[in-house]
């Protein structure tokens, strides 16, 4: 199975790296994606990627780093140059978070702008952070000019209004190990609606780790794997299909090469 989306360069998994991918290999975790947050940990996920055949990168911002960002050239020039790579799979992650009111939103949204811009000049797809600002963050996507097939919504926590607004522009939709949580009823609902050809499934590692493992610390990408089976019960699905779906999905949207694998 894909793990479309972790971030091995955090130092709960980068300390263990090696074990983490022996785990991950064991569990049947055969690829993964090591998305970054900044330009330093794009850097990172870069040079990780570089050392690992079934490990891909990603090279974005996000949004609760756009304060540390003022100068647009510059950065871009940075995003752009990591993401010529051939490892880079996805610019991102980006978006907005209205969780936190740091940094402020003008913020946020200038440097989701700068990279929507830098994006539109590449045919690489787009990892979305968004929280709680569905609204904001379909505008901005619809005043890019970039087709909404290229872009997927990570770690949807939103509504049945969210996701369909979200699903109306051809979006991805992927999903972490909260829609496993007791407590998150209405989210495991939002899943089940989701057509599989467009559904996702992520661990967000370090964290966010799913039942029936959850008080785990840090989570890891073989933890995907509970992801995949939860969502296999709800749907009624055998596990295996359910798998080979997503992982068609995964190989599709980021054109990750199939024989790159432990």
């Amino acid at each position: 199975m894909i793990d479309t989306h972790c971030h091995l360069t955090y130092r709960p998994l980068m300390d263990q790296v090696d074990a983490v991918l022996d785990r991950a290999r064991q569990a049947g975790v055969d690829r993964m994606i090591t998305v970054a947050t900044s330009l330093t940990d794009a850097r990172l996920a870069v040079e990780l990627a570089g050392r690992f055949d079934h490990v891909y990168a990603t090279a974005g911002i996000h949004p609760h780093e756009a304060g540390h960002q003022s100068e647009q050239t510059e950065a871009m020039a940075q995003l752009r140059q990591l993401a010529a790579d051939p490892k880079v799979v996805a610019i991102g992650e980006m978006g907005l978070d209205r969780h936190y009111v740091d940094p402020p939103m003008s913020q946020q949204r200038r440097v989701f702008g700068w990279q929507l811009e830098a994006a539109s000049t590449t045919t690489k797809p787009v990892i979305i952070h968004n929280r709680q600002a569905t609204d904001d963050v379909l505008a901005m996507i619809g005043d890019s000019g970039i087709g909404g097939d290229r872009f997927v919504f990570h770690c949807f926590s939103g509504d049945d209004a969210d996701l369909d607004a979200i699903l109306d522009i051809g979006a991805m939709v992927s999903f972490t190990g909260i829609v496993t949580f007791k407590n998150a009823k209405a989210l495991a609902a939002c899943a089940k609606r989701v057509p599989m050809d467009r559904l996702m499934l992520e661990t967000d590692a370090p964290y966010l780790t799913p039942e029936p493992h959850r008080k785990v610390r840090p989570n890891e990408p073989c933890y995907v794997l509970d992801v995949a089976r939860f969502m296999a019960t709800q749907r009624h699905m055998d596990e295996a299909e359910l798998i080979l779906n997503v992982d068609q999905n995964a190989q599709r949207f980021f054109s990750l090469d199939p024989n790159r694998v432990f």
